[in-house]
């Protein structure tokens, strides 16, 4: 009995082990930067080609600068949510190498915690780890998904100007027939505009977020399997 828990505990510390992959200082952080700098690049050509500013000067509506104002303000938080995940992972590092740490962070906070826990307990406080670190992930799924709804109200928005435009097909001998295309071709303008900025802007989001989230994934197991040995430092 007493072979087969010490097998077994070796097992659980090689899935430890397994899990606290070694990532380079600040991966996350990078990868979104390589991922922010596609994206400026893609703004530089949608400048020079002149189609960006066609989205969003050509839609009357307006709601395709919406769009895109929403597009910088959530890349600006998952940027912000990288960094500090890549902060939090450097101070995991310096724990590990017995360095000086802060006083109060993800790492910190949970050694403190789980000292003289049961392993009930244990399970529990990393629960509230989970949601801590995995939490600040939920914004940017959010807005990723709030793109693509906007694109969907904005195609429900060109649709109702260009049934407008056709509703008003029996005053066709007053309004001529060019009036009636111009009406149509505005709608079916502001239909595809949303379209275009709601899908790429929600692609875009979701490329980020799936960086931050496979590293939140990782900070979390790392911490969570933290030896006792670490641990006690």
């Amino acid at each position: 009995m007493k072979a087969f828990r010490r097998t077994a505990s070796a097992s659980r510390h090689d899935g430890a082990e397994a899990l606290r992959s070694n990532d380079p200082a600040g991966t996350g952080w990078h990868r979104w930067l390589l991922i922010f700098g596609a994206s400026v690049y893609g703004i530089h050509l949608g400048m020079e080609t002149g189609y960006l500013p066609m989205l969003v000067y050509g839609d009357p509506t307006q709601l395709t600068l919406a769009v895109c104002v929403l597009y910088l303000i959530a890349t600006s938080y998952v940027g912000l949510q990288a960094w500090e995940l890549s902060r939090q992972h450097d101070i995991l590092l310096d724990h590990l190498a017995g360095r000086p740490t802060p006083a109060h962070s993800w790492t910190t906070d949970f050694v403190a915690e789980r000292r003289g826990l049961s392993s009930t307990e244990i399970t529990a406080l990393g629960d509230l780890l989970h949601e801590r670190i995995k939490g600040r992930t939920e914004l940017g799924w959010f807005s990723a998904g709030l793109h693509i709804k906007l694109g969907l109200l904005g195609t429900v928005i060109g649709f109702v100007i260009m049934l407008g435009s056709l509703g008003s097909a029996g005053d066709l001998q007053a309004q001529g027939l060019d009036a009636l295309i111009r009406g149509m071709g505005v709608g079916m303008r502001v239909s595809l505009y949303h379209t275009i900025a709601g899908l790429i802007g929600s692609m875009m989001i979701g490329i980020q977020m799936l960086v931050v989230d496979r590293s939140a994934d990782r900070l979390f197991a790392r911490i969570i399997t933290l030896p006792e040995a670490a641990a006690a430092r």
